[in-house]
C-alpha cells in the first residue's frame, strides 16, 4: 500500500447531505448534476465521500412542497443531533429556493454543521440586486457564514464578492460537469441537419426568437429541429404553425436523462438563446458529443464558449444574428465539424464529472475542517431560548 492510499484510509469518511430540489431523475440542471455526483462518488471509493440526498421541494405542487420541506429539516436536524452529518451541500436558486436554503443554512448553524453554498440560478444576480433591505441581508448571511461557496463562473464569483467581500477568499469556480460521451453521434439517415433545443420552453430561454430565427430558413428543405423540453409548449407550437415551420419543428416535450442522450446522439446543431443562465447543463452535454453549440453571451457561458472556436455566440433577443448562425451551420458541415471537434476537447479537460469530482471532493473536506459552521447559535442563559439567525 503506498503513501497515498495509507493516507486514504486515515480519512474519516465524509457524509455529505445533499440539498436539492427534486430528487433522482429530477427536472432541471441541478437534479441532473446530483444525479451525476451521487453516482460518480458511489463508483470513487477512494473520494470517501457518503452521500445523502435532502429533497427539499419535491415534483408536487407548491403546497405539498412545504411538506416535503419540514420533512428534509426534520430529516437533517435527526441526522445531525445523531452525528451522522458532516457538511451540508446547499444547492441555491432565487425565489423559492433561497428562502428555503436560507431556512436550512440557519438550522446548520444552530446546530453546528458546516454548510457549502452551491450557486446556479442564472437569475440570482437580478433576484439579489431586487431584494428588500431584510432579505437580501439574510441572503448576505446565508454566503458570509457558509464555509465555502461554489460558484460556475467567474461573473458568478463577481456577483458574490460584490455584495459579500468576506466571501472572496473562500468562493472557488468549479464550473458544471456532464458524462463524456460513449460513442459518436449517429448520422442522419435522410441526410437533413438536425437542430435540437433542451431547456424550459418559453421566453427566459429564448424559444419565440428561436422559432422565429427557424422561420427564415424556410428557403431551405435540408434541416429538421426537435424543441425539448417542458413549459409553453403548445403556445410554441402554435407559433411553429402560423410560421409556417410546422412540418420541420418536433416538440416531444420533456425528456428524462436517457433520452436526452438518445436526442443529443442525434444532434447536429444544439441551440439555447437564452436571456439568463447560470451555467446550463444542456450546453455541457453537447460538447461532450462534439456538436457545434449556438447560444448567448449570458450568465458563465462566455467562459466556456469562443466564438467561431468552440462554438458560436449571438446577441440576446438578435433573431437576424441567430438566423444567420444556423443558416451559417445547416450550409457548412466543416464549420460545424470544427466546432464540434475542439468541443468535444475542452469538455475532456474541463467538465468532464471524472474531472468534476475530486475537485469538488477537496472543497468539502476543506468546508467540513473549517469550523465555520460551529459559530451556530445566540442562547439565552436565562430562558435556554435558542433564536436562529436568518
Amino acid at each position: 500500500m503506498n503513501g497515498m492510499d495509507q493516507t486514504r484510509k486515515k480519512e474519516k469518511v465524509l457524509r455529505v447531505f445533499l440539498a436539492t430540489p427534486f430528487g433522482s431523475q429530477g427536472r432541471g440542471g441541478i437534479d441532473r448534476l446530483t444525479d451525476l455526483m451521487v453516482a460518480g462518488i458511489h463508483e470513487r471509493v477512494e473520494l470517501g465521500i457518503d452521500p445523502v440526498r435532502l429533497v427539499t421541494r419535491g415534483q408536487r405542487s407548491l403546497f405539498q412542497a412545504s411538506f416535503v420541506f419540514v420533512r428534509a429539516l426534520a430529516q437533517f436536524w435527526l441526522a445531525a443531533r445523531r452525528g451522522q452529518v458532516d457538511l451540508v451541500h446547499i444547492n441555491l436558486a432565487s425565489r423559492g429556493s433561497a428562502y428555503r436554503k436560507m431556512t436550512l443554512a440557519a438550522l446548520a448553524r444552530w446546530l453546528g454543521v458546516p454548510y457549502v453554498v452551491h450557486l446556479h440560478s442564472g437569475r440570482f444576480d437580478q433576484f439579489w440586486r431586487a431584494a428588500r433591505p431584510r432579505l437580501a441581508a439574510a441572503i448576505d448571511r446565508l454566503f458570509a457564514h457558509s464555509s465555502a461557496v461554489i460558484v460556475l463562473g467567474e461573473y458568478w464569483a463577481g456577483v458574490v464578492s460584490e455584495r459579500v467581500v468576506t466571501a472572496r477568499r473562500k468562493t472557488s469556480v468549479l464550473a458544471n460537469a456532464t458524462l463524456p460521451s460513449p460513442c459518436d453521434c449517429e448520422p442522419a439517415s435522410d441526410g437533413r441537419v438536425r437542430i435540437t433545443f433542451l431547456g424550459k420552453i418559453g421566453p427566459n430561454k429564448g424559444t419565440p426568437q428561436l422559432i422565429e430565427a427557424l422561420a427564415t430558413l424556410a428557403d431551405r428543405s435540408d434541416w429538421v429541429a426537435t424543441i425539448c423540453g417542458n413549459g409553453a409548449v403548445d403556445e410554441s407550437r402554435n407559433l411553429a404553425n402560423r410560421l409556417g415551420i410546422a412540418d420541420r419543428t418536433i416538440f416531444p416535450g420533456w425528456l428524462d436523462a436517457d433520452a436526452t442522450t438518445a436526442q443529443l446522439r442525434r444532434t447536429d446543431i444544439f441551440v439555447l438563446p437564452s436571456f439568463s443562465e447560470g451555467l446550463p447543463m444542456a450546453i455541457l452535454e453537447a460538447f461532450a458529443w462534439g456538436i457545434a453549440v449556438v447560444a448567448t453571451p449570458v450568465g458563465s457561458i462566455p467562459e466556456v464558449i469562443k466564438h467561431e472556436r468552440n462554438g458560436l455566440i449571438v446577441p440576446v433577443g438578435d433573431v437576424p444574428a441567430l438566423a444567420l448562425a444556423l443558416r451559417r451551420l445547416v450550409q457548412d458541415a466543416g464549420l460545424r465539424r470544427t466546432l464540434g471537434k475542439t468541443a468535444r476537447l475542452d469538455h475532456a479537460a474541463r467538465f468532464d464529472i471524472n474531472v468534476y469530482l475530486p475537485r469538488l471532493a477537496g472543497i468539502w473536506r476543506d468546508a467540513a475542517t473549517s469550523g465555520a459552521g460551529k459559530q451556530a447559535f445566540r442562547v439565552s442563559a436565562d430562558d435556554n431560548e435558542c433564536k436562529i439567525v436568518l
